[in-house]
């Protein structure tokens, strides 16, 4: 394959965010009398964006002003973003192989678009890796419009590129945008959710993105 191109999730494929967003969900749910969620609950629910989530974590019965708690959790995040985040192990030396062998690199997140610049450019700014999160103008994925302005960025032709995510939700993003999809298993993601939305590749360690290229 002749990749000129790699789209990156972020959260749960380049940095390790679940303990953040186990602390920021759970303080807002318990300062509004209510119930805190697991890690797992939230490891088999994130990938759809804030509020999403959000929706999932609350009851059914639930009567109260959902923006307002929606509000909270942002004004938590920017607060307290990162702080228990780390980037996965094999990343880097990834990247800096990218990066020597002129491999463009980009990031389209369902995180807040700031966000997911200020985590870009927190962990990741010397790779000059082009950022599209949730907000910003674009529909959230699995719409394919953000993939489409990526390819049109960097002039490049979907049989060229490829998209590694650790969601469904990225999954078919790149099918939706006729582009190679990467499943990854480090991160939120299951074997068994990548073989039966039929992902082109299911990998077990960052280091085997680079056997695609080879």
């Amino acid at each position: 394959m002749n990749i000129k191109l790699i789209i990156f999730d972020l959260d749960g494929t380049l940095i390790d965010t679940l303990s953040d967003i186990e602390h920021i969900f759970n303080y807002v749910l318990i300062k509004n009398g209510l119930s805190k969620k697991s890690k797992i609950f939230y490891k088999k629910n994130i990938g759809n964006g804030l509020d999403n989530l959000l929706r999932k974590c609350l009851p059914d019965t639930f009567i109260g002003d959902f923006n307002l708690l929606s509000n909270s959790v942002r004004d938590r995040y920017r607060h307290k973003l990162n702080t228990k985040t780390k980037i996965y192990d094999g990343i880097i030396p990834v990247l800096e192989h990218l990066k020597k062998n002129k491999v463009n690199m980009a990031v389209i997140s369902n995180k807040l678009h700031l966000l997911a610049v200020r985590s870009v450019e927190t962990y990741f700014n010397s790779y000059e890796i082009k950022v599209i999160g949730s907000e910003s103008g674009f529909p959230r994925k699995p719409s394919p419009d953000s993939t489409f302005h990526m390819l049109q960025h960097f002039n490049c032709s979907a049989s060229d590129a490829l998209f590694v995510g650790d969601s469904i939700v990225d999954i078919k993003t790149a099918q939706i945008a006729s582009i190679s999809s990467v499943g990854v298993l480090w991160g939120n993601g299951t074997k068994e959710d990548f073989e039966k939305q039929k992902s082109d590749f299911i990998l077990d360690r960052p280091k085997d993105i680079l056997d695609i290229l080879d």
